[in-house]
C-alpha cells in the first residue's frame, strides 16, 4: 500500500512539473528542465514580478487538467486556445471576487496585457 501511495505521489509531481512547463511556454519563460522544481518556480515568480504568481500556476494547471479530463471522459478535442480561454476566465473570476481589490485590479490589468 505504501508503495502505491509513493508511486501516485511521484506521478502527481511529474504531472505538476509538466503543467508548469506549459505555463512557462504560455507566459514566455524559458528554463533548463534539469533544474530543480524550486528553481523553476522561483524563475516563474521573478519573471511574473507579481504577487499573484501562485494563482497563475494553480489556475493554469487546473485549466490544463480540466481540458485533459474533457478529452478523456467527454471526447472533446483539446485545443490550446480553449485551455487559455478557460484559464483567463478562471483567473478573472478569482481576481474579481476572491482577491483584495488592489491585488485583484493588478491581476486584471495583467490579464488584459496578455
Amino acid at each position: 500500500m505504501a508503495y502505491l501511495v509513493c508511486t501516485l505521489a511521484v506521478a502527481t509531481c511529474y504531472c505538476i512539473i509538466s503543467y508548469v512547463v506549459v505555463v512557462c511556454n504560455w507566459i514566455g519563460i524559458s528554463f533548463v528542465s534539469t533544474r530543480s522544481s524550486t528553481h523553476i518556480f522561483n524563475q516563474i515568480r521573478r519573471h511574473l514580478n507579481a504577487t499573484f504568481f501562485m494563482e497563475v500556476l494553480i489556475l493554469m494547471s487546473w485549466s490544463i487538467w480540466t481540458t485533459t479530463n474533457d478529452w478523456t471522459f467527454n471526447n472533446v478535442d483539446p485545443a490550446v486556445a480553449g485551455t487559455r480561454s478557460k484559464f483567463l476566465s478562471e483567473l478573472s473570476l478569482v481576481a474579481s471576487y476572491r482577491m483584495n481589490p488592489s491585488l485583484g485590479q493588478e491581476c486584471l490589468d495583467w490579464i488584459h496585457s496578455l
